[in-house]
């Protein structure tokens, strides 16, 4: 395995463990409809991104915001919101 294959082996696994994750995450989410009085609650929003940037690093909390904004997006796609 030359040395392109072995790091896209790894991006792989790794890929189809963010994706197990995400969707337990959603999972998560869906019930909390009938819990939010209103679908939108900035201040959490920007408590997840902040975690979600920290936990990523000074290099990589840019992209780390930009995935957990989308995250954050679908979650409120699947509680019915926009």
């Amino acid at each position: 395995m030359n040395q392109l294959s072995a790091a896209r082996s790894k991006i792989d696994s790794l890929d189809r463990r963010i994706a197990a994750l995400l969707a337990r995450r959603l999972a998560l989410a869906v019930p909390l409809r009938g819990l939010k009085r209103r679908l939108t609650d900035r201040a959490r929003e920007k408590l997840v991104l902040a975690n979600a940037a920290s936990a990523a690093g000074k290099i990589y909390a840019p992209a780390a915001r930009a995935v957990f904004t989308e995250i954050i997006r679908q979650s409120k796609k699947l509680q019915g919101g926009k």
